[in-house]
């Protein structure tokens, strides 16, 4: 790899804080080829994704593969999702006969 994985995050927070698609900044996604021509290799391979996407985590952003795109979002907007209740889970796994005897406790 070219650049190293911090300095391709360090491109991919520049661009999360760029004004596109309606938004001022935020999440987005990006094509496999882009963060391949942002890494300066021909070629992306499993280790070098694995890399950037532990430099995005230390850097406060989560990659996600999510095949032929990667989305980058703040690791802070991720971890304000709502939880799945357990009494809500059991519920779905109940009606779906899932449900186990530990779902049930």
């Amino acid at each position: 790899m070219l650049k190293k994985p911090h300095e391709v995050v360090a491109l991919l927070a520049e661009l999360y804080e760029q004004e596109f698609g309606g938004k001022d900044r935020g999440r987005f996604k990006i094509a496999r080829s882009s963060l391949r021509r942002l890494t300066g290799t021909k070629r992306l391979r499993d280790s070098e994704i694995s890399e950037i996407a532990d430099a995005a985590l230390d850097a406060g952003y989560i990659l996600i593969d999510l095949g032929d795109y990667f989305a980058v979002v703040e690791e802070a907007v991720m971890l304000n999702y709502r939880p799945v209740p357990k009494s809500v889970l059991a519920q779905v796994l109940e009606a779906s006969g899932n449900a186990t005897e530990e779902d049930e406790i």
